[in-house]
């Protein structure tokens, strides 16, 4: 089963802070075999926007293929993928 690394932040144009200031959720999920990683971010992204709803502006989710024990970076790396929400 696939391990994927997530960084969930507000994207608001307004917001000045630095990028990794604006990281709402940050985590990994095991994905069970089978499940494309577009879903699990789609469904993260909607349970985040539940999780923290006192933040009504954009927000973006970063995804990627993530070694299990693997510290987690601050911010995405170049090769996430992202789905906006």
């Amino acid at each position: 089963m696939p391990q994927y690394a997530y960084l969930i932040a507000g994207t608001d144009p307004a917001d000045d802070r630095d990028e990794d200031r604006r990281v709402m959720s940050r985590g990994t999920q095991t994905l069970p075999d089978g499940q494309d990683p577009a879903t699990f971010a789609a469904d993260r992204l909607a349970q985040n926007r539940v999780e923290h709803s006192y933040y009504t502006g954009p927000r973006r989710i970063s995804y990627w293929p993530h070694e299990f024990g693997a510290p987690l970076p601050r911010t995405a790396p170049a090769e996430a993928e992202h789905l906006d929400g």
